[in-house]
């Protein structure tokens, strides 16, 4: 009986097996991929002995999985992918398998994204595979973000020296906001008492839900910004430390008629992709984990735990008001109507104000 999908294949032209007409010029080339890889990135990159000997492990057994068939190791077709993984469950858990595919799969992704190589960029067989086996492959519990102290954090932040990225930095430290939301966050949506920055940026602090909170930032909820994935509409306060970055900021920001915040060298809204690289650019490679590793990467999001367990376990603060500050919950029914909706921001930013400028952090900047 012939197989479903192959059947919708034919029916409209396509091809099933993509990646079978580049299989005989590849066999002809003499080199092993894997071995070239391993050399060139993963033998270079900041990761334990460990781990590169995972990586040795997983080509060395996909290799020779793929030996038994007429293919080459970087053109396999879906069923040889779930071969292997069938191959492998009865023997070790699903989580170590998936990090089998995942090891050999970077070798693929590597050649569709370098333009000397033939591998179409629309058709990842170790993707597919992982999609139809997802419960076989399943991970295990989330890792833990790795544990920085507050003084390691001042120092990492005092060694940026790039106004913006320093600003953006401090910013999602001391907020927690999500990068979407930072990058949404227009000039009427933050106030700043400093006579020079009011005076250039006029419509700075004009929105109406920061009409009785001085040095604050409002961040709008999903429903009414899009990218902006909280809940609940959020007013934070903004202490002395964030202040003064986001001047730095301010008296340099490109001077044209753009309503965001932070904009890029060229003038333009900055992008949750821009801000990724702010990051990675000042905490990688030491704190960047691979896949074998106790902990995740330090990501934007990894801002978003530090604020909240330091509000949580250093500050005292109680779990609700940190949901308040982080945008998680509604914290129960809100009438409809506009006066309502200001009321019930309000109602919160008076309850955390005082408690969050008393218990944030410092990193003495």
């Amino acid at each position: 009986m012939q197989d479903p999908e192959d059947a919708v294949a034919a029916e409209f032209g396509l091809e099933g097996d993509p990646l079978a007409e580049l299989n005989p010029q590849m066999k002809a080339i003499d080199t092993d991929w894997f071995e070239y890889y391993y050399s060139e990135i993963i033998d270079n990159k900041r990761i334990k002995e460990e781990t590169k000997g995972h990586y040795e492990v997983s080509f060395r057994n996909w290799t020779e999985h793929m030996s038994q068939y007429d293919r080459h190791p970087t053109l396999p077709t879906e069923r040889q992918v779930e071969a292997f993984v069938d191959a492998c469950l009865p023997r070790m858990k699903g989580t170590q398998v998936r990090k089998k595919i995942n090891h050999v799969k970077k070798v693929y992704e590597w050649m569709q994204q370098n333009p000397r190589f033939p591998h179409p960029t629309n058709y990842n067989p170790f993707l597919r595979v992982k999609s139809k086996r997802e419960m076989a492959l399943e991970n295990e519990s989330p890792k833990n973000h790795p544990k920085v102290e507050l003084e390691e954090l001042s120092e990492q932040v005092k060694s940026i020296k790039h106004v913006g990225e320093r600003a953006v930095t401090v910013f999602q430290l001391k907020t927690g906001v999500r990068s979407s939301e930072l990058a949404n966050i227009r000039m009427e949506e933050i106030h700043i008492t400093n006579p020079d920055v009011l005076s250039h940026y006029e419509s700075m602090g004009t929105h109406d839900q920061l009409d009785d909170a001085a040095n604050a930032v409002y961040i709008a909820p999903e429903e009414s910004r899009h990218g902006n994935k909280r809940d609940s509409p959020t007013v934070i306060p903004l202490d002395d430390e964030t202040r003064r970055v986001l001047i730095d900021w301010l008296l340099i920001r490109p001077d044209n008629d753009a309503p965001w915040l932070f904009l890029t060298q060229k003038g333009k809204q900055m992008k949750k992709s821009s801000l990724g690289h702010v990051w990675r650019k000042h905490w990688w490679p030491e704190y960047e984990f691979d896949a074998e590793e106790e902990f995740r990467s330090i990501t934007p999001h990894w801002s978003r735990h530090w604020m909240s367990t330091w509000f949580r376990t250093q500050a005292g603060m109680e779990e609700p008001k940190v949901q308040y500050l982080r945008g998680d919950t509604m914290g129960g029914e809100l009438e409809k109507s506009r006066s309502a909706f200001h009321r019930y921001v309000h109602m919160y930013y008076d309850d955390v104000e005082s408690e969050y400028r008393e218990g944030v952090f410092k990193l003495g900047i």
